[in-house]
């Protein structure tokens, strides 16, 4: 009878230290689904994010050629355009020669001058 006594305590110990372990699973989970609850929010309620800049194209012989950058609230860019980056836009007008809007001057934002 006295063996049992110690097998029961050690049983009663590990009972309590799996209840300890499964709260704190519980804990984590919860802790888990609520920031997946919230990103999932944020990602609903945020706007799609609007490109800086814009490369307006032009139609010479029936093929679209890049044209000017512009600001992508520029109302001189016409409806024929494309979403730039500013590393593409930068190259855009250092490198590959188009040029920046004189209305919008995107140059100016993207610090060329």
């Amino acid at each position: 009878m006295s063996e049992q006594v110690p097998r029961l305590e050690r049983l009663r110990s590990v009972r309590q230290w799996l209840a300890w372990q499964l709260r704190r699973t519980d804990e984590t989970i919860a802790e888990l689904e609520k920031q997946e609850a919230a990103a999932a929010r944020a990602a609903r309620t945020l706007p799609p994010r609007v490109p800086e800049w814009r490369l307006s194209m032009q139609r010479a012989g029936g093929r679209p050629t890049p044209d000017a950058v512009h600001t992508s609230d520029c109302g001189m860019a016409g409806n024929a355009t494309r979403p730039l980056t500013r590393e593409q836009a930068l190259r855009a007008i250092t490198e590959d020669g188009i040029t920046a809007c004189p209305y919008c001057r995107p140059d100016t934002d993207l610090g060329v001058l």
